[in-house]
């Protein structure tokens, strides 16, 4: 059974690495324009999607293994608000990368929705590091 789980916390961990690369994805946002925007955030957009399914996973293989392991508990509470974080942070992103579809199909200027998502994914990014960090070196 543990190793399953371990199976699938890796597993979403590796699906989470989209967040480390989102940057440099959503820094191509400002450059295109009309159909081509539109289709290139919807594709984000379920990227993103699949990177908050993967979080989920992780949080809960996760937990169900450091419940047996016997961490320390400033350990536990620091992982899961550095996943809150990363959820809680990919939800905003998520609006804001539908406010950017939304403005693409009515031909409304997209750049300040377009700079939330790029801010945001820099975050994020950082969160997800930090806390690779953290599960890497357990205290």
């Amino acid at each position: 059974m543990y190793s399953s789980m371990l199976f699938l916390h890796v597993v979403g961990a590796t699906l989470l690495g989209f967040y480390v690369l989102l940057p440099f994805l959503t820094g191509k946002i400002s450059n295109l324009s009309g159909q081509s925007q539109e289709s290139y955030v919807g594709l984000i957009s379920t990227f993103n999607r699949v990177g908050q399914f993967a979080l989920i996973a992780a949080f809960l293989t996760g937990g169900a293994m450091a419940g047996k392991a016997g961490l320390a508990l400033s350990w536990m509470i620091t992982s899961v608000v550095l996943l809150l974080a990363i959820g809680a942070l990919s939800g905003i992103m998520g609006a804001n990368i539908k406010r950017v579809i939304a403005a693409c199909k009515s031909g409304n200027n997209t750049s300040a929705a377009a700079g939330k998502v790029i801010t945001l994914s820099w975050v994020n990014a950082v969160i997800v590091i930090a806390t690779l960090y953290v599960m890497v070196f357990r205290w």
